[in-house]
């Protein structure tokens, strides 16, 4: 039996949609991040410099609205579950913004098991991103046999690193690159969570 840890992508992967064009719905600029979130994850633009401009249009929003928002930002029930049955086992690494994403690391209890990016707060608003993350940089790192599941081109190297890669389309559909490096693809969360159990019983 290999003792295997689980490494989830967040947007489209843990949640049902992405997070970030669902706070910009706040100021009427729903379609623009989405249109640059699609861009992103399909690997049409830099996602170094497209996350920071996404970031950037979220600036007038105060924290406090944010989290409201990526409060009631629903999870796939059965990721949910296993992340929640299996918290020692299981690791969260998303091109995200730590400050954005508070409330839903605390629902998950994962608040002292993840890997984002990070940003400055000012006068209660995002100031600034200081460190976008590459998620190649932080798996690489990992001295463990693991399994990762993800949906969209910033995950491929994750996904070609771990032991078991899996894409999982059951929010959003998988991009054509990430599913040709998979080992597995799923589109159901209750067979991933069937399948990731599999896997720990070897």
């Amino acid at each position: 039996m290999i003792d295997y840890k689980f490494v989830f992508d967040l947007d489209s992967t843990i949640t049902k949609e992405e997070v970030l064009p669902l706070v910009a719905k706040e100021i009427g600029l729903y379609e623009e991040i989405q249109i640059l979130t699609e861009k992103a994850m399909n690997g049409l633009e830099d996602f170094s410099c497209n996350f920071i401009n996404r970031v950037n249009m979220l600036k007038d929003i105060p924290l406090e609205k944010i989290h409201k928002i990526v409060e009631k930002v629903e999870l796939n029930e059965y990721i949910e579950k296993f992340i929640l049955e299996n918290k020692e086992k299981c690791y969260i690494v998303t091109g995200n913004l730590d400050i954005i994403i508070k409330p839903i690391l605390k629902r998950l209890n994962m608040e002292d098991r993840y890997f984002s990016c990070k940003g400055i707060i000012k006068n209660n608003k995002i100031h600034s991103v200081t460190k976008v993350i590459n998620k190649k940089d932080v798996v690489k790192n990992f001295n463990f046999k693991f399994v990762a599941v993800g949906d969209g081109d910033n995950d491929i190297d994750m996904i070609k690193l771990a032991d078991v890669g899996i894409g999982f389309g059951g929010s959003r559909e998988i991009s054509c690159n990430l599913k040709n490096s998979a080992d597995y693809v799923i589109y159901d969360d209750k067979e991933l969570y069937r399948f990731l159990y599999n896997l720990m019983r070897g």
